[in-house]
């Protein structure tokens, strides 16, 4: 038992921070460890070729033997020749490897996946920081989330053995599997939401070490469907950790809120109203036909301290008249030197015919 422990403390101590990793379609310069789970650590890096970077997802366990490890590194070259590209400039937000292989020695493998544009934190970690999220915010959410099912679930997939399959599921859709990216440096209400951990090809590593559940595709595609109904009413309710069998609709904050239209929506995404949708394109059509969202005014001292801001913002600020007073200086200051320029450094005194403007005026 003892050497149990020490072994697989061994084994999850081990750190790919300044190492290079060598794969099947590149090498890769890791940098820093974001995330450390039992059984999975995720670095950033470098293609070394590109200087592209990269997210490097590294799976361990202490119970793989050199066989394991060569039977998952066979099934995810599988799966190399999948491109869910859609063939323009639409991105659906996919996370996908781009290089999968293992190392027999290390008893590891490796998935290497491009990151989105802009640093991005999991559905969960925004959730924490947020609270529970406004409707608007969450209506936002599920139209991009069931764009990208909608293409995942249509796409045909080719596999390295020549084998082709209309679409797969998610598989694995969870607040973990969510990722939050901003359209900028900076955090705001625009954001875009990407999907990671697609059952593929966690599945190959799972399946290693536990049993997992084999269903249709269909019922796969739906399964989606219902987990993402159960994740937006974790949305609206801020509700970090459900306990076993939650019921939304049982929830006593269920009722408080007020966006009935969408309440009857994710219910129907879980099935727990009629009637179910049949795919993801017809959820999405559904979702952008409901009622505009009316959200509840901010409270009296909210708008007094917005309006204060507001104010202090503008005195700060230099008066209209002054702004144009100010230009038009600074046009004539142009003029005069570019006159200046033209007559070669000198301005010659303007010259008046006093008795011509005397007559003139008489």
């Amino acid at each position: 038992m003892f050497e149990t422990q020490r072994n697989s403390i061994e084994v999850s101590a081990f750190t790919l921070e300044g190492k290079t990793l060598s794969g099947h379609r590149g090498r890769y310069a890791i940098a820093t460890q974001i995330h450390a789970q039992p059984g999975v650590n995720i670095y950033t890096g470098t293609e070394t070729a590109t200087g592209v970077p990269v997210w490097i997802k590294e799976y361990y366990s202490f119970w793989w033997t050199a066989s394991d490890i060569q039977q998952i590194e066979v099934a995810l070259e599988q799966l190399e020749t999948i491109d869910f590209r859609s063939g323009g400039v639409q991105d659906f937000r996919l996370l996908i490897p781009q290089d999968v292989f293992a190392s027999v020695k290390d008893q590891r493998c490796y998935l290497v996946l491009r990151p989105p544009h802009h640093p991005g934190r999991s559905l969960r970690n925004y959730l924490e920081a947020q609270g529970s999220l406004s409707a608007a915010t969450v209506r936002y959410l599920l139209s991009q989330v069931l764009q990208s099912l909608w293409f995942l679930h249509g796409q045909m997939i080719d596999f390295a053995d020549g084998q082709m399959q209309k679409g797969t599921a998610h598989g694995n859709l969870s607040l973990e599997s969510l990722v939050i990216v901003p359209e900028s440096t900076a955090w705001n209400a625009q954001f875009q939401v990407y999907l990671q951990d697609l059952e593929l090809w966690e599945g190959v590593v799972r399946s290693m070490t536990s049993t997992i559940a084999h269903r249709s595709l269909n019922e796969q595609k739906q399964q989606d469907l219902r987990a993402l109904g159960t994740i937006a009413a974790q949305l609206l309710l801020g509700e970090l950790s459900p306990p076993e069998h939650w019921n939304a609709i049982g929830d006593p904050r269920w009722n408080e809120i007020t966006d009935q239209s969408l309440k009857q929506f994710i219910q129907q995404l879980m099935e727990l109203e009629s009637p179910a949708f049949s795919d993801a394109k017809a959820a999405r059509k559904q979702l952008l036909s409901l009622p505009a969202v009316v959200e509840s005014p901010p409270n009296e001292s909210e708008t007094q301290d917005e309006l204060a801001s507001i104010e202090l913002g503008q005195a700060d600020r230099p008066p209209l008249y002054f702004k144009i007073a100010f230009a038009l200086t600074i046009c004539g200051l142009i003029a005069n030197l570019s006159l200046l320029w033209a007559n070669g450094g000198v301005l010659e005194t303007p010259k008046f015919e006093f008795n011509n403007l005397i007559q003139n005026k008489r």
